[in-house]
């Protein structure tokens, strides 16, 4: 299943205090599995988007961080507006601009580095 080896691969890049792209995940997934994720462009943000929110919704409900927060864009080196969308819906947060989206996802991903160091 897609979101257990996506699972997987988020996992050992938190162990190495790791960020990857979208894009980078779609060709790591591939290698893995015989389901294959697109590798770029729209339909990439919405297949993966399905599977990271699917993996975040679970981890907050167990306490965890959004482990969906190691996902970045290569343009901005952020999540995508998608992820903040989910965390505001997930924390039942506003985050009005673009510097308390930054803040936010830095102290997420502080935390998910934590949950899983060694």
């Amino acid at each position: 299943m897609l979101t257990c080896e996506i699972e997987k691969a988020l996992i050992k890049l938190a162990k190495k205090r790791k960020t990857i792209t979208y894009s980078q995940l779609a060709l790591c997934i591939n290698k893995k599995s015989a389901e294959k994720l697109p590798e770029r462009g729209n339909a990439l943000g919405s297949v993966l988007s399905k599977y990271l929110h699917i993996l975040c919704e679970n981890y907050v409900r167990n306490g965890k961080p959004m482990i969906g927060s190691l996902v970045v864009s290569k343009k901005t080196g952020m999540p995508s507006e998608g992820f903040f969308r989910f965390a505001q819906k997930l924390y039942k947060i506003d985050l009005k601009n673009d510097d308390q989206k930054k803040i936010f996802w830095q102290n997420e991903l502080k935390r998910v580095f934590k949950e899983f160091g060694d």
